[in-house]
């Protein structure tokens, strides 16, 4: 088998463009997370100044002690309600650029896998006869490792599921618990 430069240099185009593609991707994927948790964090700030001028306004309202203590005690579950919205906010964001790294990867696995294979195939088309078995066997272990990266991206994204049921279990649990704690004070201080 022979490759001509016009082959060659066809091919590396193909290939250097075809890497400056997969190179965009990236960086777009990753650029627009870090706009969205950006943009995530200011609003966050923003809120959190706005918040925290209205405790302010209404502390500085109150008239008794046991008044305070009923503000921050209203307060407790709100904050620690948003900080879980952020954290899930957060999560939702790097959930979501990891998707589309992880479809970018396994797109370029894929035409890995068929570029392999079709220069194996090229490779063993003037290949002297009998040398059959060793083509049969390149494919297969080629069929093998595509299966068990398969096999393995598969079990990476059902640990990386179930943690997250997990995380959002114990997010939960630990809301309702301070919930139950501030109303609880809540209504010891009204007694």
């Amino acid at each position: 088998m022979t490759i001509s430069p016009e082959q060659l240099v066809a091919t590396s185009k193909a290939n250097a463009e075809a890497g400056l593609k997969t190179a965009t991707t990236f960086a777009t994927t990753f650029f627009s997370a870090v706009e969205r948790v950006t943009s995530l964090n200011l609003a966050t700030a923003r809120n959190a100044f706005d918040d925290g001028l209205a405790f302010s306004r209404s502390v500085l309202a109150a008239t008794d002690p046991k008044a305070i203590v009923a503000l921050q005690l209203a307060a407790v579950t709100p904050v620690v309600e948003k900080g879980v919205a952020y954290g899930r906010n957060l999560s939702g964001i790097g959930a979501d650029a990891q998707e589309e790294l992880t479809k970018l990867v396994e797109s370029e696995v894929a035409v890995l896998g068929k570029n392999v294979e079709v220069a194996v195939d090229a490779l063993f088309k003037n290949a002297p006869a009998g040398t059959e078995p060793a083509l049969q066997a390149v494919k297969t272990a080629l069929a093998n490792a595509s299966t068990a990266y398969e096999g393995a991206s598969k079990a990476v994204k059902q640990v990386a599921a179930a943690a997250q049921a997990s995380v959002e279990k114990a997010t939960a649990v630990a809301v309702e618990s301070v919930d139950k704690g501030t109303k609880a004070a809540a209504s010891a201080l009204k007694v």
